[in-house]
């Protein structure tokens, strides 16, 4: 299994950032992605990947825990990752 970085930002209060996860050629099963925070504190989210139509693209990531408050949602091959209340770097990592 392959970690790739897929996200290393600066991030303000509520802050959002879009990841394409498409062009990178990233596609289902997308496995888990781990984002982390310089301190240490860390959230983690499952890939669920459409089973019922089989598209290579459709599914959600399922949140498994979140020290940081952060929130990830896919829709068509993209992440958009929105910081909680607080200014932090989060690094994003996906692993396949």
């Amino acid at each position: 299994m392959n970690n790739v970085i897929v996200l290393s930002k600066d991030f303000a209060a509520n802050e959002s950032a879009v990841v394409d996860i498409k062009s990178r050629g990233l596609v289902n099963p997308l496995g888990v992605l781990t984002i982390q925070n310089k301190t240490g504190q860390s959230a983690q989210f499952l890939w669920q990947g459409d089973t019922f139509y089989n598209r290579e693209n459709a599914g959600y990531f399922k949140e498994i825990n979140n020290d940081l408050g952060v929130k990830v949602s896919h829709y068509e091959g993209f992440i958009t990752v929105t910081n909680g209340g607080g200014k932090q770097y989060l690094e994003g990592a996906l692993k396949q």
